[in-house]
């Protein structure tokens, strides 16, 4: 690939002519004009930023140029006099490249961002058919369960509204549960979270599985309880394993739970062929 970089130059827009004054080669008077050039680095011909200034005076009479160091003192403090009164100032396209670089910096970072929020939404799909059935059933959770519809995620809000005080925002807090022959699955969606030190939220487990044994009925089912923060699970736990750092716990603790139960076979599709069809076959 072929990059294209270097240095440009523009002579800024003042000139300033150097009255009373001689040109140091041809000794004319009032023949002298002072100006400024301006560089800047360019990439694809693109001004990106501004480097130097250089004054230069030039002779009408036989045309020598005159760097500001090569300047008499009558020169120089006729310049000086003059800029100051009248300054050169950059033209912005000298730096046109930095807000274009700054843009698509901006946009790459904007695009990024919408892209994670999209990955977050809308993830993958994942390999293993029982997470996909871990994340649809993550986004069932609700705040305001019913004995109708889910008694368990009723007992345990019930539970969860006595015994928490402050630490969290009961209204807040989603719940959800699910059986599946001798397992139950029950979720917690947790968003402010975070304000219980990650070595203290293993208590929410602990409040889950009281809530359960204090109604009964639930001896018999093997327990899978997932505690999701609003970045990620934050408790996970399975009969087999345990999980509850308190800061990231792997969802696949909870995968288990959608195997198929004991004692249970696929269902077979049998198709039955219509008397009509036999015959067509025997033709």
């Amino acid at each position: 690939m072929l990059f294209l970089f270097g240095t440009g130059k523009s002579t800024l827009k003042n000139q300033y002519p150097l009255q009373g004054c001689s040109c140091p080669s041809c000794h004319q008077n009032n023949t002298m004009v002072a100006g400024t050039i301006a560089r800047y680095f360019h990439f694809f011909f693109i001004p990106v930023f501004p480097t130097s200034r250089d004054n230069v005076a030039v002779c009408n009479h036989c045309k020598g140029s005159f760097s500001y160091s090569q300047f008499t003192e009558e020169m120089k403090q006729s310049f000086d006099t003059q800029q100051t009164t009248h300054p050169n100032s950059r033209p912005i396209w000298h730096g046109c490249g930095c807000f274009i670089i700054l843009i698509g910096i901006v946009c790459f970072i904007g695009l990024l961002i919408v892209g994670w929020f999209k990955s977050k939404d809308e993830p993958e799909k994942p390999k293993d058919k029982r997470e996909a059935y871990l994340k649809a059933d993550m986004k069932k959770v609700t705040e305001n369960p019913t004995m109708a519809t889910d008694s368990t995620s009723f007992y345990i809000k019930e539970y969860m509204d006595d015994i928490l005080e402050n630490e969290l925002n009961k209204k807040d807090i989603k719940y959800f549960s699910k059986v599946n022959g001798d397992k139950i699955l029950i979720i917690l969606d947790i968003d402010d979270i975070k304000k219980i030190k990650s070595s203290e939220r293993y208590y929410i487990i602990n409040f889950v599985q009281a809530a359960l044994e204090e109604h009964g009925g639930y001896e018999n089912l093997q327990q899978y309880i997932g505690v999701d923060g609003m970045w990620n699970m934050v408790l996970a736990v399975s009969p087999h394993y345990t999980d509850v750092d308190g800061k990231f716990a792997e969802e696949s603790v909870l995968f288990p739970f959608y195997d198929a139960p004991k004692n249970y076979s696929e269902p077979v599709e049998i198709t039955v062929k219509s008397n009509k069809t036999e015959q067509k076959e025997k033709n």
